[in-house]
């Protein structure tokens, strides 16, 4: 028997990563009835894997997010889910969160503010009515929800509400269409921290950084950051691949400290040539990510001083997505405009993190300093042609450079401030979300203490 039943609300946020979490706690303080769609049973997205959240900082060290994106890892510090933000010489600044304490963090927020959770429902049809969007369908536990909004966000990573609704769109890198990699993220415990940094100490060849923008990427920055990633271990790596011991498509080492004491998040997973908003590819990556952190563990205890007695203390219960699909918006941001005034003058929401892509075809990341933080235009969150619309997280439209830099959980979590706030602001002044007033939505997350 099928079993339907109807809502209504003024913002419906589909996706409650990073970005839609984000949008929909602001669509929702400023007064809007507001349904988080999420279709896992969980908030949070990537910062639930482990990963520490980048682009709190910038290359200075001066704050580039505050507003929601701080609140959050205030929140967390009352709990110990975070330890702060810590500088870094290769990624400008890492911030460590408990992936834990962010999932009650998230809904916390979410019940204090009044927005309506819907776990465990999965985007299933999105109905258009004159070039707008009015609906949507999601489906979960076999009851099928018929949703109508004023406005609808979309903060599903790859764009799955704005594909099914018709958006343009376009896959992958300029040029190419190549895919960023998919990672697993996994943790260990029980492991020797400071004999692995001895053995890195007087093996200099086995660290991965040497440009000059990582000055001060040395065992004793890790020794005294309680938040840093380390990459390297290069040289072991090339050893473990010439004996068969290593066949993941990477090669460096890399983890990350976390809030939790004896736990280290490993970021060395590596999954390439998928496209991840394909269901059998996405399913197919996931069993190679699983093989993975069987291989690396073996790697680790066998090739890694420190690691001999490591043990598997979690996997992330996602894979992490760098890149599908890019959506085309009223406005489009490129390397080249990054910090043209128009752009900054219409800015919602700012990047400090460097331009990262992680090969999708080789084993390699490149990585170009980025000086100061940039703005995001608010253009960028709203598809051409469609209205009714919103655009939260990795899917706004920017050229591959950009999507580089703020692609990251940081940007991505004051571009859907961003958003939320321009729902709200939009459905007051009974205007489309192309005709909101950017001055006025700069205001307000000004006043919620955005730093742009």
């Amino acid at each position: 028997m099928k079993r339907i039943t109807t809502k209504d609300c003024d913002v419906a946020v589909i996706g409650g990563g990073p970005g839609g979490l984000a949008a929909a706690v602001c669509s929702a303080r400023m007064g809007k009835k507001t349904i988080l769609v999420e279709r896992n049973g969980f908030l949070g997205g990537t910062a639930t894997s482990g990963l520490g959240i980048l682009g709190y900082l910038d290359r200075q060290g001066k704050k580039a997010l505050g507003g929601f994106a701080q609140e959050l890892i205030d929140r967390l510090a009352n709990y110990g889910g975070a330890i702060g933000h810590y500088p870094c010489p290769v990624h400008n600044s890492i911030t460590p969160i408990s992936p834990d304490w962010f999932k009650v963090v998230a809904v916390e927020m979410c019940q204090e503010a009044g927005v309506e959770i819907l776990f465990n429902n999965e985007l299933l049809d999105v109905t258009v009515e004159s070039g707008r969007v009015t609906g949507v369908e999601v489906y979960g536990k076999c009851v099928h929800t018929l949703i109508s909004a004023k406005v609808f966000i979309d903060g599903t990573g790859d764009g799955d509400l704005a594909y099914m609704a018709g958006a343009r769109y376009v896959s992958g890198q300029d040029g190419t269409g190549i895919m960023q990699p998919c990672t697993l993220m996994f943790s260990v415990k029980d492991y020797n921290l400071e004999e692995f940094l001895s053995f890195a100490e007087n093996n200099p060849q086995n660290f991965g950084i040497k440009e000059d923008y990582a000055k001060g990427y040395t065992p004793s920055f890790f020794r005294s950051s309680p938040g840093h990633c380390f990459i390297g271990m290069d040289d072991l790596i090339r050893k473990a691949k010439e004996a068969g011991d290593f066949h993941v498509p990477r090669n460096q080492f890399i983890y990350i400290t976390t809030p939790v004491d004896g736990i280290l998040a490993i970021n060395t997973s590596r999954i390439t040539e998928i496209d991840a908003s394909d269901p059998y590819q996405l399913s197919r990556g996931l069993e190679d990510g699983y093989m993975q952190v069987k291989e690396l563990m073996a790697f680790m205890k066998k090739y890694l001083p420190g690691f001999a007695d490591a043990k598997l203390a979690g996997i992330s219960p996602t894979l992490g997505i760098r890149e599908t699909r890019h959506f085309l918006g009223v406005r489009r941001l490129t390397k080249d405009t990054m910090y043209a005034p128009e752009m900054m003058q219409e800015a919602v929401a700012q990047s400090a993190y460097n331009i990262d892509i992680h090969s999708g075809v080789k084993d390699h990341i490149d990585l170009t300093p980025i000086d100061k933080p940039f703005g995001i235009p608010y253009g960028c969150l709203v598809p051409e042609s469609l209205d009714g619309l919103l655009l939260s997280g990795r899917t706004i439209c920017v050229d591959s450079q950009v999507f580089a830099s703020v692609r990251v959980m940081g940007p991505c979590i004051e571009i859907g401030e961003a958003a939320g706030a321009a729902a709200a602001l939009g459905i007051d002044a009974g205007v489309d979300m192309r005709d909101v007033d950017i001055k006025a939505l700069r205001s307000v997350l000004r006043k919620n203490g955005c730093l742009f």
